[in-house]
């Protein structure tokens, strides 16, 4: 445990802490891990060997997933147009409140011209690494983890 709780503890004494302090954004807390279920990776990845499987004419190889970091906007938006995959959440007693927190986001990638390029299996324009152009940009990511905190009791976390 190490190295791992060292690197743990390196985010919560810098990054987290600077977070926090911040008086530019200030926040009460914010999450310090994002809890994934394997089934829904499982069937992430799966999705993405099994459209790209569909067009064997673009001879993709080396799929990966980059996690992005980022944060839940306001809530004040979770119900309005573009925001759909987040208005069940003003309902949920626990992710409720993760507006402005930290979470990560998967996206599909894969090795073209040497480089791991971020690409949506379900649109054969990005197979080439062209970033869709449309302002409602859709595309494949995975994003329904539980965030920690909130809740803090029960958590199971570690570090």
């Amino acid at each position: 445990l190490g190295l791992v709780e060292e690197m743990v503890s390196n985010y919560k004494n810098n990054q987290l802490s600077s977070i926090l302090s911040s008086t530019a954004h200030p926040m009460s807390f914010d999450a310090q891990s994002v809890w994934l279920d394997l089934n829904t990776l499982k069937d992430f990845l799966k999705t993405i060997e099994e459209e790209t499987a569909l067009h064997p004419e673009y001879e993709l190889k080396n799929f990966g997933v980059r996690f992005y970091y980022a944060a839940y906007p306001k809530k004040d938006k979770w119900d309005q147009q573009g925001y759909e995959d987040l208005a069940f959440m003003l309902t949920d007693p626990i992710a409720k409140d993760y507006e402005k927190l930290h979470t990560v986001i998967a996206i599909p990638t894969t090795e073209i011209d040497g480089i791991n390029q971020d690409f949506d299996p379900f649109d054969t324009k990005t197979y080439d690494g062209t970033k869709p152009t449309n302002t409602a940009l859709a595309i494949m990511a995975e994003n329904h983890g539980v965030l920690c905190p909130p809740p803090f009791s029960g958590s199971g976390v570690w570090f």
